[in-house]
């Protein structure tokens, strides 16, 4: 039976410690669904659609990269690390993502694209039934 109680308090302690952490695993303001455009939210196919999910994995059309390091550079603003995949090739990318006040995320420096600065706007995903 002490051994019983023992693995309890263990498990108590472990299980307050981790409600302590619970908002380092929070979603962050970029994650989600984006695109360059509303039309483009509804074209599962659009090559100008991506998404943010895990807080460290993006996803485009053909590209997929993962950051290795993530800091904050401003209030809604965060510097990323990132190894990408696409088209056959592997990459590095370092870009500053950044939330406008009108809710568009901005990317400077991305992976994807011909210009140096990428603005989404959020997709409203509807949700299964």
């Amino acid at each position: 039976m002490k051994a019983a109680t023992r693995f309890a308090m263990v498990l108590s302690l472990a299980t307050a410690l981790a409600g302590g952490c619970a908002p380092a695993w929070a979603a962050q303001p970029y994650e989600g669904f984006w695109a360059s455009t509303k039309m483009d939210c509804r074209d599962e196919d659009s090559v100008n659609r991506m998404s943010i999910e895990g807080g460290n994995r993006l996803f485009w059309y053909e590209t997929r990269c993962r950051a290795s390091a993530i800091t904050a550079d401003g209030k809604l603003s965060w510097k990323m690390r990132l190894a990408c995949e696409g088209e056959g090739e592997k990459f590095r990318s370092n870009p500053r993502v950044s939330i406008a006040a009108d809710g568009r995320l901005v990317m400077d420096n991305g992976p994807v694209g011909q210009a140096k600065r990428q603005t989404y706007v959020r997709c409203e995903i509807p949700k299964s039934r």
